[in-house]
């Protein structure tokens, strides 16, 4: 069952004289007790889906429905019936991460013993409850990410919406808040996790879209759309101590390059023991430092889908 459905969504904004579509025909379907990735870079229209998902913006065309409501006529239930965490950090001021979840799963309407309760298993799922009584101006900002985290998960409507979530937070924690995202939907709860982080969201996710200049390029069950570009290809990724020019792509290989001292040689999955001897060639000639054979990613396609301008910094849409 649909939890959110955005049909034909089309939202633009004017500015200086010239109309922008931020959302350009966007269709989306999220079930319950799934976690849907929407992917795509600062500018692709992902932070405009979520305003419209919240009543915060009203689309130009097309309907927002969640767990049956209208969001485009009844803008007010869709804070109501999502629970976010927002791209920009928690202020807490001298407030304490314990102080603020507290209010905020009594806001949404959950009792004290179940308030105490979720917060105290947050805290202890992700490691920070060192921090839970720490004024939030003597917090980091990992901390203070997986506080809004916690806000948004204490007392979750029928959809959780989680915008860049994994910001500033280390990578040891980061583990520990995906298999809190995942614990979210076992009672059915719809999560939308907001992101460019492809490469770490990619184990976690159900669905996915992929988001450019406002269209949905591609969506789907993510492990088939994976599986469809990988094909039967795989990687060899190296530091590279030298430019492109010094390295001669073998005839075996689909492609070479080198993004920020980083080598990527896409290869069909038969010839890994020769992308490995090619490998150590390299290393030997003193091309190559640490190297590893590894499967095609979402990223992978991603980048293929969208091409540099996925690394192009944009305005927020």
């Amino acid at each position: 069952m649909a939890v959110i459905e955005l049909d034909h969504v089309t939202k633009s904004y004017k500015s200086r004289g010239r109309r922008t579509l931020a959302n350009d025909d966007v269709s989306l379907h999220v079930d319950e007790g799934e976690v849907f990735g929407l992917f795509g870079h600062n500018g692709a229209g992902k932070t405009t889906i979520v305003n419209q998902l919240l009543g915060l913006l009203k689309p130009d065309s097309g309907s927002i429905v969640i767990d049956g409501q209208d969001i485009v006529k009844n803008r007010n239930l869709g804070r109501y019936l999502c629970s976010v965490q927002p791209q920009s950090k928690t202020p807490l001021g001298e407030l304490t991460p314990r102080s603020v979840t507290r209010v905020m799963g009594q806001l949404r309407g959950i009792s004290p013993e179940e308030v105490d309760r979720r917060t105290t298993e947050l805290f202890e799922k992700l490691d920070i409850t060192q921090w839970a009584d720490v004024q939030g101006t003597k917090l980091s900002g990992g901390v203070l990410r997986l506080t809004g985290f916690c806000m948004a998960a204490v007392a979750p409507g029928r959809a959780v919406i989680l915008d860049e979530p994994t910001n500033d937070v280390d990578p040891v924690r980061r583990r520990y808040l995906w298999s809190a995202i995942r614990d979210l939907t076992k009672d059915g709860t719809a999560v939308v996790v907001v992101t460019h982080s492809i490469r770490e969201a990619e184990n976690t996710v159900d669905t996915m879209a992929v988001l450019n200049e406002g269209k949905v390029l591609k969506q789907g069950n993510a492990r088939q759309i994976r599986g469809e570009a990988a094909g039967n290809r795989m990687k060899l990724e190296a530091v590279a101590k030298a430019t492109e020019d010094r390295f001669e792509k073998p005839g075996w290989g689909e492609g070479l390059k080198i993004s920020d001292g980083e080598l990527t040689l896409t290869f069909e999955r038969e010839l890994a023991s020769e992308a490995l001897k090619w490998a150590a060639e390299q290393r030997d000639r003193g091309l190559l430092a640490e190297y590893s054979l590894t499967e095609i990613t979402l990223e992978d396609m991603y980048i293929e889908l969208v091409g540099s301008r996925g690394a192009v910094e944009g305005a927020q849409r």
